[in-house]
């Protein structure tokens, strides 16, 4: 779920923690390096309008 960029509030939830720091500290790595390439990438399609 993590690698596929589901919300972290609702991996919690399915997962069933009752605390957000225990999904962010057993999951959270597992999608670091797709979800830094997709923040990288999102300022290739925003347009800044002045």
């Amino acid at each position: 779920m993590a690698k596929q960029g589901i919300d972290m509030r609702v991996v919690q939830y399915i997962m069933g923690h009752a605390h957000f720091d225990v999904t962010m500290e057993v999951y959270n790595h597992l999608g670091d390096r797709a979800r830094i390439e997709k923040e990288v990438a999102k300022p290739d399609g925003m347009v800044v309008n002045f």
